[in-house]
């Protein structure tokens, strides 16, 4: 699975990939209204949601900013096919007010990989919206050119050597989780009739980062399994078939 930068790494002064996010307050707090705060345990560290609290309540402002810095934070890594590291990107108030970024575990990893040493992040908020944007401090040691391809060995020959013809599984019926799982993504779209079995779901954007955690509930109540996002893969959910052969493995027809 890639874990590597997809875009070119750290180039000196001037370099940036900045990351930028916005939050709906309405989302958030159906998602409070719903699931309660425990919902958010998945997103934010004790820490964070201790910060997110005033003296009477839950500040769903200060809540919907850290998401947004957290995702913002992300998109500066440029990484392909991996899950947000909630809870390794970790956004808490310093001492002036403004948000500071502690990377930790598998982010501080893509980070070191991206010829990123650090991250800024500022956030703003509206009635309605939390923005937050993002930048990278590069790390001034230049980057490892990659490791060339391999060269095929002159002593294997060069006749084409057959391959096995595979037939593709074809699944004969949706299962009743599987539907209820697609159910739950035309009640969010309801500008889609009906989602292909193999639509990528992530870049079309039937799932983004903050339906990411309600979908992972989803597929717990109806699979019956616990679900570790931590070492949840993108491709494990990325379609329909994906979810079908992960959660819902039913019988197939060659």
């Amino acid at each position: 699975m890639q874990t590597r930068p997809v875009a070119p790494p750290a180039g000196g002064l001037g370099w940036a990939n900045l990351g930028m996010d916005i939050v709906s307050v309405h989302r958030v707090r159906r998602l409070l209204a719903a699931y309660g705060e425990d919902f958010f345990q998945r997103m934010l560290t004790p820490g964070e949601l201790a910060d997110c609290h005033t003296s009477a309540r839950l500040d769903v402002l200060s809540l919907c900013g850290r998401i947004a810095a957290k995702e913002a934070a992300f998109k500066t890594l440029r990484v392909g096919a991996v899950v947000l590291p909630w809870r390794d990107i970790v956004v808490r108030r310093s001492e002036g007010g403004w948000p500071l970024v502690e990377l930790r575990g598998a982010a501080a990893g893509m980070a070191a990989d991206s010829g990123i040493s650090g991250i800024t992040v500022t956030i703003s908020h509206d009635v309605d919206y939390a923005v937050a944007v993002a930048a990278p401090l590069v790390d001034p040691a230049p980057p490892q050119p990659p490791a060339p391809p391999a060269l095929p060995d002159p002593a294997a020959g060069s006749a084409h050597t057959p391959q096995p013809e595979h037939s593709t599984p074809r699944r004969d019926t949706m299962s009743e989780g599987l539907q209820l799982v697609k159910n739950w993504l035309l009640a969010r779209h309801e500008e889609l009739d009906d989602i292909a079995p193999d639509l990528d779901l992530i870049e079309n954007r039937l799932i983004d980062s903050l339906s990411f955690v309600e979908f992972v509930f989803l597929l717990e109540q109806h699979s019956g399994r616990s679900i570790q996002m931590e070492t949840l893969e993108v491709d494990e959910i990325r379609t329909l078939d994906a979810i079908a052969t992960h959660f819902f493995p039913a019988e197939v027809k060659a």
